[in-house]
């Protein structure tokens, strides 16, 4: 009786065992689990957020802030007192505004960096130095924020500027020296775009004009502007058609307007003349639907993708190559609170003099165990393992 229940036991554990090593085949047979790691990052970016800095430069009057008001379909400058306008810096300004912007669930912190006094001094020729120095700084801090220890490297904040537009005035007839020296000493540093600025000035003929006569000069002082990735042979027609339109209207010819008008039924940003009402964001007239497709939904990501691994790698590069230690990098960080910077140096020193004092405790236990031994034994020699060297005191 004995031996029939234990086999009956034994048949009922084995054909569990069976079942269950079934069930684990079936379920090895399907899906693992990862392929859901593109949901949770896409979950994890969208709880945090996106950022962007964008850059603009050029001389006082050329509807900067007008236009970035139209392009973000915002009121960021609309605190600027009219003194701002009638009474330009005469040297190099840096301002930077910031605002939360969201759409269909998606949140980006867009920064706008002006430079008022751009052009308008006596003297222009170096005011490009300002702006340079400022792109610089913007990627030091990053770099400290990345290089640094503890929670600040976890949250980094990203206020590299990933793109400029410089504007052009409608009058010129190629590039002029103070365009031609920006664009060489930054063109290494941000992604520039040129705009010609007030395009309704200009007749279709002229402008066409101006276009061909500045991509020229683009090509024969050998300005590097922002390289448009190629694309994917394996794109629909619309979006190839769409790339090639993009390239053709650089540079882009725009114009802005912070006057809403109500056209057919729908709101729109308009400007007006004796003759008529011109919508600006209409593609006949004006190239700011062209570079609002680029900056905001076809190559935002690929800008700030070639500020990353390009300019700010480049950057990185010549700082870790010309940096002995890290104590010289915080020196240099303009941004950087004075309390933090001299604690982390504090820090530092307390941790060299320690692994200083472990040495010298090492040595003084090391030359007393020597000593001790030729103590013992006077007739001993003490000799290296690999070399004829006697010890002698550490």
């Amino acid at each position: 009786m004995a031996t029939d229940s234990f086999e009956r036991q034994t048949r009922r554990s084995g054909s569990g065992r069976r079942r269950k090593c079934t069930d684990l085949q079936s379920t090895s047979n399907e899906t693992i689990g990862f392929s859901t790691l593109p949901d949770q990052i896409h979950r994890k970016t969208l709880k945090r957020g996106f950022e962007f800095t964008l850059m603009v430069v050029g001389e006082h009057g050329l509807g900067k802030s007008t236009f970035i008001n139209t392009l973000f379909m915002t009121e960021l400058y609309a605190d600027r007192p009219p003194s701002a306008r009638l009474h330009p810096p005469k040297t190099v300004e840096i301002e930077t505004r910031s605002v939360e912007l969201e759409e269909k669930g998606v949140k980006l912190r867009l920064t706008v960096v002006d430079t008022p006094g751009f052009g308008d001094g006596m003297n222009s020729s170096e005011c490009w130095k300002p702006i340079l120095d400022f792109i610089d700084q913007q990627f030091l801090k990053y770099f400290q924020a990345e290089t640094s220890f503890g929670i600040e490297r976890k949250y980094v904040q990203d206020q590299r500027v990933h793109c400029c537009l410089y504007f052009l005035p409608p009058s010129i007839r190629g590039l002029r020296p103070i365009d031609r020296d920006f664009l060489h000493h930054l063109q290494h540093k941000v992604n520039i775009i040129p705009v010609i600025a007030k395009a309704d000035t200009l007749l279709k003929s002229e402008l066409t004009a101006l276009k061909k006569q500045l991509l020229n000069d683009i090509d024969k002082y050998g300005v590097q502007l922002y390289d448009f990735p190629e694309g994917d042979p394996e794109q629909d027609e619309d979006s190839q058609t769409l790339d090639k339109a993009l390239r053709e209207s650089i540079p882009f010819a725009i114009m802005g307007s912070n006057t809403t008008l109500e056209s057919n039924g729908r709101k729109i940003r308009a400007r007006t003349y004796p003759w008529g009402v011109v919508d600006v964001e209409d593609s006949k007239y004006s190239d700011l639907p062209h570079l609002r497709e680029m900056l905001c939904k076809t190559h935002l990501q690929d800008l700030k993708d070639i500020t990353s691994d390009l300019h700010y790698e480049s950057f990185r590069a010549q700082q870790l190559l010309g940096k002995k230690n890290l104590n010289d990098i915080y020196e240099d960080d303009p941004y950087e609170n004075v309390e933090v910077k001299y604690k982390t140096i504090q820090q530092k020193d307390e941790q060299i003099r320690d692994m200083k004092q472990q040495i010298l405790d090492m040595q003084q236990k090391l030359s007393s165990n020597i000593n001790e031994y030729q103590t013992i034994n006077p007739s001993v020699e003490i000799e290296r393992s690999n070399s004829g060297e006697r010890f002698t005191k550490i």
